[in-house]
């Protein structure tokens, strides 16, 4: 299954959250970028408790939007379904998607209230950085939300 969004992406849009983690370990980017914010333990062990109080929701909701899209990709294939349930399952997979995005920002939101502002600033930097470097992301195959 394509992931919903580039790797990349996803890093620059969490980047924060994600470098923050005290336990389990990241990884050495992940670490780097903990480093390069200036994260006290804390402000680590915050972001780290924010984080594990909303991996189940956001799990959830993840898993709604890929069985959402999965019915909706499945049903296009069905040239005898209705406009009208094609249209159905369509606005489904779009709604749940939203749910998870907004849920996403919220934790990120939660984060950033933890960092300073100048811990903000330079996260700012890094998601920009990160874009920069990014790969252009393959186009999506028509007639399949986001």
């Amino acid at each position: 299954m394509k992931p919903m969004l580039g790797p990349i992406l996803v890093f620059t849009l969490a980047a924060f959250p994600l470098a923050a983690q005290v336990s389990p370990p990241r990884g050495p980017q992940a670490e780097r970028i903990a480093r390069d914010l200036g994260l006290t333990e804390a402000q680590q062990a915050s972001i780290h408790a924010i984080r594990g109080r909303h991996r189940p929701d956001l799990l959830l909701r993840r898993d709604a939007v890929r069985q959402s899209r999965l019915a909706f990709r499945t049903a296009q294939r069905d040239g005898a379904l209705p406009e009208a349930r094609l249209r159905s399952l369509y606005e489904q997979a779009a709604a749940a998607r939203l749910e998870w995005l907004l849920a996403r920002r919220s934790v990120r939101q939660e984060v950033q209230a933890v960092l300073t502002p100048q811990q903000r600033e330079r996260a700012a930097e890094l998601r920009g950085m990160a874009r920069a470097r990014s790969r252009p992301r393959r186009p999506r195959a028509e007639g399949v939300p986001g």
